[in-house]
């Protein structure tokens, strides 16, 4: 018999928020919730939603960009935890019909991978392979030069619509991004990205809302974004990274070459755990701007 489907069109927060008053229930402390609350968000906003669409492969990706980025392995650990709890908890109530997380193992513990970003060089050559010169090649296009000069997640990147987005002929656009624990944020999109978007656009007859569509016309999955950014990352010769996370690492670190202004790629980067002063210092929108306005890979990307 197959096993019940209680709501199929619950999010991955709805889910959480069932999980964590599970735990409640238990008796977990409110510190407890929290930690579990802080690690399941960050997968959230990593993996393929609706949860039933997750991959055991997709949470192993997860974690390893988590080592990648250098995040400690006991903390990664303790998230394998609670994302096989989470997993767990959602298969034995019936939300999902298969547990992703069934094998997910902890890491072994040793010093952290070292951030795998791109080059400048290797940036230019991944963005040079889109044939513009056709529809399909201006969306890759688009989506890899917004994932660079933003440092979006994939998960922000796939629920982005058209209203999101305002792209004026000349000058700044801007983007409205909902990010991890509903945070509202809003980016500058820099010339090179707004003119790649403009020129994908162009080519949209259609009525879709979603800002990219696949080959079927439907809103990108984050499974379909990362195929189509390893798909040119192997073109491009880079084999040891992969990932859209390897072009926010990226992003990042170009950023912080251009302008070494921590404050405000923590802010572009939409960063929940930035601690609480850091969070309410105030940044001028100029103070954004001019920390993506250059990026070194656009200059032969433009």
């Amino acid at each position: 018999m197959a096993r019940k489907q209680r709501d199929d069109r619950q999010s991955g927060t709805q889910l959480l928020e069932e999980f964590l008053g599970a735990l409640t229930l238990e008796g977990r402390s409110p510190h407890s919730i929290g930690a579990y609350r802080r690690d399941l968000e960050r997968v959230l906003g990593e993996v393929a939603q609706p949860l039933s669409e997750a991959q055991p492969r997709d949470l192993r990706d997860v974690f390893r960009s988590q080592q990648q980025a250098g995040r400690s392995p006991s903390s990664i650990n303790r998230a394998i935890g609670a994302t096989r709890s989470f997993f767990r908890f959602l298969f034995e109530e019936g939300q999902l019909e298969m547990n992703p997380a069934q094998a997910l193992r902890s890491i072994r513990l040793g010093p952290p991978l070292a951030p795998k970003h791109l080059s400048v060089a290797e940036v230019q050559r991944l963005l040079s392979l889109p044939p513009v010169e056709t529809p399909t090649g201006r969306r890759d296009y688009a989506i890899l030069m917004l994932l660079y000069n933003t440092g979006l997640r994939v998960g922000e990147l796939c629920a982005l619509s058209r209203e999101d987005v305002r792209l004026p002929a000349e000058g700044w656009g801007a983007l409205q991004v909902v990010g991890k624990g509903r945070r509202l944020h809003r980016l500058p999109i820099n010339r090179p990205a707004a003119d790649a978007l403009l020129a994908y656009l162009a080519d949209r007859d259609d009525a879709e809302q979603a800002l990219f569509l696949n080959r079927s016309q439907g809103r990108f999955s984050v499974r379909g974004i990362a195929l189509l950014v390893n798909r040119y990352l192997r073109a491009a010769g880079i084999t040891d990274r992969s990932g859209p996370h390897v072009l926010r690492h990226t992003f990042a670190t170009h950023a912080l070459r251009a302008r070494p202004n921590l404050r405000a790629v923590q802010e572009l980067l939409g960063h929940a755990w930035v601690t609480t002063t850091q969070r309410y210092t105030h940044l001028e929108v100029e103070d954004l701007q001019a920390q993506v306005a250059d990026l070194p890979a656009n200059r032969r990307a433009s």
